[in-house]
């Protein structure tokens, strides 16, 4: 079921009959997608069902074993330029900062962003400052950012992470369970900074969920997957109890 596009939409990220095997053990199949610029898309599917490659696939950290991916920006002085790989944020589901015990700020872990712009050894400049500056603001981090990454919340570690993703202003973010390990309120609090980087910096959101309800509830379009797209629709018209029965279908066809 894809979502059918309209006259007025640009396509931003497109695979076309994409697959993709670790080894013999086939995990993507004959996968065709469109991405439109500015939409806030939720993967979903069962553990193993391709989700994080699917997910690296798109922001060119895996390629495809066959079919072809492309990437397009419509934004800014970035327009038609193909690929344009720094307009891509990516947060992962646990990044080695989060798994070991680092003695290093969360302003410094938001600094990393710079890397990929200035280099790894380079001083930042001012321009440089001024992003991490307003990455830090946008994520409302600017009380915690002295305190050491490890010593904070799950909530403020997330969006530590998303304010590294931002500091190269990309026009998209990809969050590979960004809830997982956080707290309700901080949950809450992360929606409503998606919801925001979303509407008012136009910023395209793929976002990998677990928790269903949240699916539902928070995205505009849901992509399930079983190894290959099982749905592609608008979430309105998959509610909870929808998403569980796809989960449940998926079960059996494994």
């Amino acid at each position: 079921m894809p979502v059918t596009l309209q006259d007025n939409q640009q396509v931003c990220l497109t695979l076309d009959r994409v697959w993709f095997a670790y080894g013999t053990n086939t995990v993507l199949e004959d996968v065709s997608l469109s991405i439109q610029q500015e939409e806030l898309v939720g993967i979903a599917g069962p553990n193993g069902s391709g989700k994080s490659t699917l997910m690296k696939i798109m922001v060119g950290l895996l390629r495809p074993g066959r079919g072809t991916i492309s990437f397009s920006c419509h934004i800014d002085e970035c327009e038609g330029m193909t690929p344009c790989r720094p307009c891509i944020g990516y947060v992962p589901q646990n990044p080695v900062i989060r798994q070991e015990q680092f003695p290093i700020t969360a302003r410094e872990v938001v600094e990393m962003g710079t890397f990929g712009q200035i280099g790894l050894f380079r001083r930042m400049d001012a321009g440089s400052r001024k992003a991490v500056d307003n990455a830090i603001a946008e994520a409302g981090l600017g009380k915690v950012q002295h305190e050491l990454f490890s010593d904070l919340s799950g909530g403020q570690q997330q969006r530590t992470l998303i304010a590294r993703a931002l500091v190269g202003r990309p026009h998209i973010i990809a969050l590979d369970e960004p809830t997982n390990g956080v707290d309700a309120q901080s949950k809450q609090e992360f929606y409503q900074l998606i919801s925001h980087l979303n509407r008012e910096h136009r910023i395209t959101v793929l976002m990998i969920l677990h928790d269903l309800p949240d699916l539902a509830a928070h995205v505009e379009r849901v992509i399930f997957l079983q190894r290959k797209v099982v749905y592609d629709g608008p979430s309105a018209n998959l509610n909870a109890e929808g998403l569980w029965n796809l989960m449940l279908k998926a079960g059996r066809s494994i």
